[in-house]
């Protein structure tokens, strides 16, 4: 089990020890939470190049303590203006598999932080970037979580440069090997003098010319006309808390809709791992499901009605179909892998992030003049709905995080990995903390539920009244304590104390000033 950190000076909470120390230097050298997220973005991109590298996306909610304002980046990429679906008929594709130019979009994780930095940061990117492009250069220890990704994936990891960074021998690089990357050490220096390198400069032109090597469509102006957004966050009220979620491109209003169709009942008379609980939270994410396949999308294509699907009565109706003594049918869900993490500091700014190259190592595609491995998040696209691949369209993201704010001086933010099972995460994750009253590092730690696809329920071993839920209907998927439900990070802010948190079912840990 984990301890969480607890202090009056804010604190990382992140999933590699190195990205939460490149954090908490920063605070410690006067920087705020987003100076803090940065550094620990950029060392997330070396240390975790399965989970978040620099071909990522980005998502980050940020509380500025300044205006009590909740601020929203979507650093999510585009499909290249040549991609469509004829022209992947064309060329015989009837799905975009993962390992293929085609399933990349262009990652938009650089011009996310630069404009986070350009908007809240007080110190020089620069510096921000040093321990990331030392690590870069000079290596570091590879984590069970790393050495785990890459003997599982070593289908994916052919292209030459991943083959020649990841094996050694002809064998997947194990735990506490060294991990040295010269080539993305050289990007993560010319990035951190100018951020915009990687889509205008020698950088984007190498990374196209590798895609179209392979294939892909890729022009320069794909990547030079891109660049991330402000968007204004989704809100909720769920007992006593604004609940803040990323908007369309991503998921994120699924979480929302699960929260408004349990504000319909008092889930607090169920006990934390009975069946009543479980079986209201699947039904609950059924439903809510149903309407992110209908509606959510890029909303420079699609009408999206978050009015009508976030309203209250909306999920009054939603919570009165379900049927409180028998399972229902449900959709496919589709896991992912990815990294989060929390920043609190001492001024009361908080932020929580997301990066991701959506499957484990993205695309496997890797460019050798550039070290970037690149993301596969185009496989999300859809052939029909509002979802569909269109050019210059961004796919709907699972990406999403969560941050919490009550008018009696309470904060929580968090986040998890797990693709289309993040909404559920959220919402199992504020629950235990709202409605149970679990500290954060019990909601982080307990065993955990989620809903699988179908009639299928993820339960880790932990649980009671497992017979009172077969008898429902549901179809238990029995798994160990821990389990492989997804790594979240949480962190609390109550008073003027802190309590950052870290998932026993991950490799971080917390971290703060003293």
């Amino acid at each position: 089990m984990k301890s969480p950190f607890m202090g009056k000076m804010g604190g990382v909470s992140s999933e590699h020890p190195l990205a939460s120390v490149a954090g908490l230097k920063i605070l410690l050298e006067g920087g705020n939470a987003c100076d803090a997220a940065v550094a620990t973005s950029l060392m997330l991109s070396v240390t975790q190049p399965h989970l978040g590298a620099l071909g990522s996306d980005l998502f980050a909610l940020i509380l500025d303590s300044a205006s009590g304002k909740v601020y929203c980046i979507n650093a999510s990429g585009w499909a290249p203006r040549k991609l469509s679906l004829e022209l992947l008929r064309e060329r015989g594709f009837s799905e975009t598999p993962a390992e293929c130019p085609h399933s990349v979009v262009v990652p938009g994780l650089i011009d996310g932080l630069n404009k986070i930095h350009k908007r809240f940061c007080t110190l020089e990117f620069r510096k921000l970037a040093e321990d990331s492009v030392h690590v870069a250069e000079n290596g570091f220890p590879i984590s069970y979580g790393l050495s785990r990704a890459i003997k599982h994936n070593v289908y994916r990891l052919t292209d030459p440069m991943a083959k020649s960074l990841f094996f050694k021998d002809g064998k997947p690089l194990s735990y506490s090997g060294m991990l040295v990357q010269k080539a993305l050490a050289k990007t993560l220096r010319e990035v951190a003098s100018d951020p915009r390198v990687f889509y205008e400069g020698w950088i984007a032109e190498k990374i196209c010319d590798y895609l179209r090597s392979k294939g892909g469509v890729f022009e320069i102006d794909d990547f030079s006309d891109y660049e991330a957004e402000w968007v204004d966050p989704l809100m909720v009220s769920y007992r006593g808390f604004s609940v803040y979620e990323v908007p369309p491109n991503s998921q994120g209003a699924t979480t929302l809709i699960m929260l408004n169709i349990l504000d319909c009942f008092d889930i607090r008379k169920s006990g934390t791992f009975q069946s009543e609980r479980v079986h209201l939270f699947v039904e609950a994410a059924k439903k809510a499901y149903v309407d992110k396949n209908l509606y959510l999308a890029d909303p420079r294509f699609a009408s999206i009605p978050l009015n009508e699907i976030l309203n209250k009565k909306h999920a009054q109706k939603l919570a009165g179909s379900i049927d409180v003594n028998n399972a229902s049918e449900g959709t496919t869900l589709h896991p992912e892998d990815t990294t989060n993490f929390v920043v609190f500091d001492k001024w009361g700014n908080v932020i929580s992030a997301i990066q991701s190259i959506y499957y484990s190592f993205g695309s496997g595609l890797m460019d050798p003049g550039t070290g970037v491995i690149l993301n596969c998040r185009g496989t999300h696209f859809t052939k029909t709905g509002v979802n569909r691949l269109e050019p210059r369209k961004r796919p709907l993201h699972t990406l999403s995080s969560v941050i919490a704010a009550s008018g009696n001086d309470e904060v929580f933010a968090l986040g998890a990995s797990g693709g289309d099972f993040r909404p559920q995460q959220h919402v199992l994750l504020l629950t235990n903390c709202v409605d149970y009253d679990m500290s954060p590092q019990e909601a982080v730690n307990v065993p955990r539920f989620l809903w699988n696809g179908g009639k299928q329920v993820i339960v880790e071993k932990g649980f009671e009244g497992l017979k009172d839920l077969e008898r429902m209907g549901h179809v238990l998927v029995r798994q160990r304590y821990p389990g492989g439900t997804g790594v979240a990070h949480c962190g609390m802010r109550k008073g003027k104390v802190m309590t950052l948190c870290a998932d026993v079912r991950g490799d971080g840990i917390p971290m703060g000033p003293v």
